[in-house]
């Protein structure tokens, strides 16, 4: 595995949390913070200039993180 399908894997991940509701969620061990992930998308998909793979992860609230992914040597 790279760092782009690392990505990738964590970016549909994220997703399906997102669609979940909160019994789906409870029921499958997820802790409740993860209720408030609105959005997610790759460093590429909201141009971010960095050679380097991520995620862009928007919350409910609105707060927006960048999650960088790089390999360890």
């Amino acid at each position: 595995m790279d760092e782009r399908e690392l990505q990738d894997a964590l970016k549909a991940l994220l997703e399906e949390v997102a669609f979940m509701d909160d019994e789906e969620r409870t029921d499958a061990g997820l802790p409740d913070e993860l209720a408030g992930v609105k959005r997610v998308r790759t460093y590429d998909e909201e141009g971010v200039l960095t050679r380097d793979a991520g995620l862009v992860v928007t919350t409910a609230e609105g707060a927006e993180f960048q999650l960088t992914i790089v390999r360890s040597r």
